[in-house]
């Protein structure tokens, strides 16, 4: 670490050795003076370098000394007390450097062991080090900037009170400003819960379609088996038929024909409700298709209007942010009303798509067994 002040000072010498002029002055940590003195002139340049391994940095400040000091007492004789207090503020950052860079190249040996504790402890450490680094170095900052204190022939004045009435409006203006953003806080945690609702809303609403759809391959399969059943039972009647063509039947055979004919129509009064059920469901499955065609534009729309409702209140955040230092925030219940608007609008959505009853999937009441064997057999 180098640290550099550069001043102009226009004070008496206090040792012979030195010559008046511009000169160069290096003070290590450890007390060393380094460098001389050249030229002349009343005016002289001082550069104090304060030297710290493995970091370094400058500070560099100009300093104007020619003040009207009204006693020759109030002068500062030298300029020795200040860089021992200023060698003092720096005293230690070293070692406490050193002792830092041991920590890290030990915590990056044990990083590959089960230690944990030792980590934490580690770490803690090197938080606890680099803390008390910039304390002191803040505080040596600090130092620097301290204005010093002189007498002047002037007569101290007591300052006059301030209106504390004056600063009400600011501090209530503050207030309301805070008050708005911790509402727009809640309600920005509102619509985060909205939207996560929404959300869950439209993964059950997902998981349904897809439950109705493996129905709806379901009974088309099924339909699918009683159209080639009815097949294969035509294709019987047929050859039946035919053989019972060529036989002179009498009464036996007859009444085995009715019987037969009577299975044949309830099967095929079977196969019509079947059919007609898998229209029903197919009618079904086409409106929850466009239902929900219906709902994901409308969830599409209310994305786009919960993205704007958002950028409003970073906007509105921002604003008051900039606004601590500044004049109010204007229009602030202009939008708050807005989003209280928007809010709304949400709420009656999803109470709109929320009272939605979920439709039933109609299964046939009776069905046909593929493998039990029919009377033509």
């Amino acid at each position: 670490m180098i640290a550099c002040w550069q001043g102009n000072r226009n004070q008496p010498k206090h040792n012979e050795n030195e010559s008046e002029g511009e000169g160069e002055r290096r003070v290590s940590l450890d007390g060393e003076v380094e460098g001389g003195l050249e030229g002349g002139g009343r005016q002289r340049t001082e550069r104090v370098r304060v030297r710290l391994d493995p970091f370094s940095f400058i500070f560099c400040k100009n300093m104007n000394w020619s003040r009207a000091f009204s006693s020759p007492d109030l002068v500062p004789p030298s300029t020795n007390y200040n860089e021992n207090s200023e060698e003092c503020s720096l005293e230690g950052v070293s070692t406490n450097v050193k002792l830092l860079l041991k920590l890290i190249q030990d915590h990056n040996e044990a990083s590959t062991k089960d230690n944990d504790e030792r980590m934490l402890q580690t770490v803690a450490g090197m938080i606890t080090i680099i803390d008390d680094v910039k304390s002191r170095i803040e505080n040596f900052q600090s130092s620097g900037k301290k204005k010093e204190l002189r007498r002047c022939h002037t007569d101290v004045k007591h300052n006059a009170p301030k209106d504390k009435k004056s600063q009400d409006p600011v501090t209530d203006e503050k207030e309301r400003l805070r008050k708005q953003l911790n509402a727009s806080l809640a309600a920005q945690k509102n619509l985060e819960v909205m939207c996560s609702s929404l959300g869950k809303e439209k993964e059950i609403i997902a998981s349904e379609l897809a439950r109705k759809v493996q129905e709806l391959n379901g009974m088309e399969e099924l339909t699918n088996d009683l159209k080639a059943q009815n097949e294969i039972l035509l294709g019987k009647l047929q050859t039946c038929k035919e053989e019972h063509k060529e036989k002179k039947s009498g009464g036996m055979e007859a009444q085995g024909n009715v019987s037969l004919l009577e299975r044949n129509k309830t099967l095929a009064e079977k196969l019509l409700k079947s059919l007609d059920a898998y229209r029903s469901l197919k009618r079904k499955f086409k409106d929850t298709k466009e239902e929900n065609i219906a709902i994901l534009a409308a969830m599409e729309e209310m994305g786009m209007e919960v993205k704007a409702g958002l950028d409003k209140i970073c906007s509105l955040k921002q604003r008051m942010a900039a606004s601590k230092n500044k004049k109010p925030v204007d229009n602030v219940e202009e939008e708050i009303s807005a989003l209280e608007h928007l809010f709304e609008g949400f709420n009656m959505k999803i109470k709109k798509y929320g009272h939605n009853k979920k439709s039933d999937c109609v299964k046939p009441k009776a069905g046909i067994n593929a493998s039990k064997p029919s009377v033509l057999a």
